[in-house]
């Protein structure tokens, strides 16, 4: 989560990008796939994240960077 932030505050990952699924994520970061779930989650509810149904999860256009 904090590693995606990053990504986003610096410009790397710009609005409308797509996320990683929770399956890259979970093998990226050696952790679970119910932990990806979760940092996603909360990206989404920190205004970082937007999720669309069978999709996935994209930058927000306007993500919450304060």
């Amino acid at each position: 989560m904090d590693s995606i932030t990053a990504q986003i505050r610096a410009g790397e990952l710009a609005p409308g990008d797509k996320l990683p699924t929770y399956a890259q994520l979970a093998d990226h970061f050696k952790i679970s796939v119910t932990t990806a779930q979760t940092a996603l989650r909360i990206l989404r509810e920190r205004g970082l994240g937007e999720g669309h149904q069978g999709k996935g999860t994209y930058v927000s256009e306007r993500p919450e960077l304060g």
